[in-house]
């Protein structure tokens, strides 16, 4: 939960700043997000296949194995993010002119913006990969402190890029953009020296490194289905943001800086969700099934009671916090009425978020991918636009939009927790190594000074 808060405060610090330049600067990163989201969703899916493959091969006790797969995710990934970033830098002006509908006064902004996080891409794959192989392991120290680390570089440079203090010139919105692009950069570094040095229970070589056909197919295996529920997602935030922009910038402000409220309850549902991956695939991968039932079951009542209380308290302050980020009064109502609506489909989110989690910790990430395009693209998009455009004789505006959102959230989570019911999830989906053969294992163990039996 520590770890992930401190990322919410990469979102935070940026909108605090840019708070204080107006609602353009704060709408820019708002529009810009969905794009850079639609690209990395591919990392993050397969960042995935991390999780599962070690956290499996560490409770079946093959550190060998956790090792290996560690090299080939953090190589796989590595290449992938050279490719999107340069793909997502050419392509970023027709996402935001023709599909998302950007108003004129934000689009140079949001240009920018996203072209610089697009260019330090690589180095922020190289991170996310490390939290998900140090997360197979269930070492959540490790990132926690690191992230931590870059979080404090991130609130040094962003008030000295946006406002061109020190000499250097005022760059605005791309201040934020270079300063957390910089500040993930020393993490990324940071990962890397510790996953080769074997200061951390993962130790990666550049051996490991050189792809094989046989981690390959195992990572495209849990991975794809991620990456396309991932990519879904992320198609239906684009297309989201575009409806929202069609309302104007008050509302895509006071739709931003609402989500970044929002996203401070999800501390809470990520904190038991990057936990509840671990330990779902170690008792996977050590067969004891009726535990990670166990471990499920309590993982969803802590969170449903947990997050109902903090919506209850968003719901009594949503104008004070508000208040904490622009002066604007029409934004501050536009976002108080949205968390009106939106807030109570919370505690239902954490339900299909942890779900998810189940599955993805066991391997079996076809059910998560399914859920996520049927709750983006077909119940929040789709619900979103009949509801604020009148095509069923209604006319809600962005209200349609904020109820768009929550039946989203409260219907997922419904279908989700029915499918976790099924308990398909709770067989392995890991593969054994090869057999050694019996002439090279004499040889290994008279090396060794062993015996073969």
């Amino acid at each position: 939960m520590v770890s992930n808060g401190l990322q919410m405060l990469y979102n935070l610090i940026d909108t605090y700043w840019l708070g204080k330049i107006g609602k353009v600067a704060v709408a820019a990163p708002t529009v810009g997000f969905p794009v850079v989201f639609l690209l990395i969703s591919l990392g993050f899916g397969f960042s995935i296949a991390g999780v599962s493959l070690v956290s499996q091969h560490t409770g079946a006790g093959s550190e060998e194995s956790a090792n290996e797969a560690a090299g080939q995710v953090i190589s796989f990934m590595l290449i992938g993010a050279v490719i999107i970033s340069v793909i997502g830098y050419f392509i970023a002006p027709f996402l935001l002119q023709t599909l998302m509908r950007v108003p004129e006064d934000v689009y140079p902004k949001a240009l920018s913006y996203i072209r610089i996080i697009f260019w330090g891409l690589p180095m922020m794959f190289i991170f996310f990969g490390f939290r998900s192989l140090t997360r197979g392991i269930g070492d959540m120290v490790t990132p926690m402190l690191i992230t931590g680390g870059s979080m404090l570089a991130n609130v040094i440079l962003d008030p000295i890029l946006i406002f061109g203090l020190a000499g250097l010139p005022r760059m605005g919105v791309a201040g934020a953009a270079l300063a957390t692009v910089l500040s993930r950069a020393v993490a990324s570094f940071v990962a890397i020296y510790l996953m080769f040095s074997g200061r951390i229970d993962i130790k990666i070589t550049f051996d490991s490194l050189k792809l094989r056909m046989r981690w390959i197919r195992q990572i495209l295996k849990i991975g794809v289905p991620s990456a396309v529920g991932q990519t879904g997602t992320a198609i239906g935030f684009v297309l989201l943001m575009g409806l929202v922009s069609r309302m104007g910038v008050v509302a895509v402000t006071a739709y931003g800086i609402g989500q970044r409220i929002i996203s401070l309850l999800n501390i809470s549902i990520w904190g038991l969700a990057s936990p509840l991956t671990t330990m779902i695939g170690q008792n996977i991968g050590a067969q004891n099934k009726d535990r990670a039932t166990t471990t499920a079951h309590r993982a969803f009542l802590l969170s449903f009671f947990t997050l109902a209380s903090l919506a209850a308290f968003v719901f009594l302050f949503r104008r004070p916090l508000f208040r904490i980020f622009i002066d604007d009064p029409a934004v501050i109502e536009a976002g108080a009425r949205f968390l009106t609506i939106f807030v109570w489909s919370i505690p239902f989110f954490g339900i299909f978020s942890l779900t998810s989690s189940v599955f993805r910790g066991s391997g079996h990430t076809k059910p998560p991918m399914m859920l996520s395009l049927v709750r983006l693209l077909v119940l929040r998009v789709g619900l979103s636009y009949l509801l604020a455009f009148g095509i069923v004789g209604l006319n809600m505006g962005s209200d349609g939009i904020w109820l768009g959102l929550f039946f989203s959230n409260l219907l997922s989570g419904i279908f989700a927790f029915l499918w976790f019911l099924r308990g398909s999830w709770r067989e392995r989906t890991i593969e054994e190594a090869p057999a050694q053969p019996i002439e090279k294992a004499k040889e290994s163990a008279e090396l060794s000074g062993g015996s073969v039996d």
